[in-house]
């Protein structure tokens, strides 16, 4: 049997249809590049990253549905577990916050790492943030400036530039006014010498 765009929109006309009597009908739905309308939520669960970072997304933000954490921290932590980096830093931040789930820092920087771990910006400056404030360690200055340092560094790498030797760092200026010249040097060493840990 081949499927048509008239056996397709047939066969959604009847998942709208039986959704709405049962009131399952979720009205979230994308369009996708070959035509088809398929509700985000059920490809969201059929294990699709995307959509289940877009579900999390729109819980987060409360855009088309009412806003709601802990079912934000569901949908960003399924994608998460298959190591979506964005997913982990979503995930990180509401333990951070205490958004859905009680705040928990260790368990934020436990996420933040894995998605630093993998180059993404935010989760590598929010580790920055972490180690300067003392939330879920003992204050570093020091592995505070690396971590932003890292940050910087990994966009600079996402931007093509191949010059590693002056990297510009606007969030580590802050921390630098709490180190020695010789503890810049340190963490600048730091970040360049560091390599992503296992989970």
């Amino acid at each position: 049997m081949f499927i048509t765009v008239q056996n397709m929109t047939a066969t959604f006309l009847k998942f709208l249809a039986i959704g709405a009597l049962l009131g399952t009908f979720s009205p979230v739905l994308t369009i996708q590049a070959a035509g088809k309308n398929e509700s985000t939520r059920a490809v969201a669960e059929q294990g699709n990253v995307t959509a289940q970072i877009k579900m999390g997304r729109m819980y987060y933000d409360g855009k088309g549905v009412k806003q709601d954490y802990k079912e934000a921290m569901h949908w960003f932590r399924m994608a998460a577990k298959q190591g979506n980096a964005e997913a982990q830093n979503s995930v990180g931040t509401l333990y951070d916050n205490g958004n859905g789930v009680p705040r928990d820092y260790k368990e934020a920087a436990n996420w933040f790492r894995l998605a630093a771990n993998q180059g993404h910006v935010l989760a590598r400056r929010n580790l920055g943030w972490m180690y300067e404030k003392g939330q879920g360690f003992e204050k570093n200055y020091i592995i505070s400036y690396m971590w932003h340092y890292l940050a910087a560094m990994a966009r600079i790498k996402q931007k093509g530039s191949q010059d590693n030797k002056i990297i510009p760092c606007p969030t580590c200026d802050t921390v630098a006014s709490k180190l020695t010249p010789d503890q810049i040097a340190q963490a600048q060493e730091l970040a360049r010498n560091w390599r992503p840990s296992k989970p």
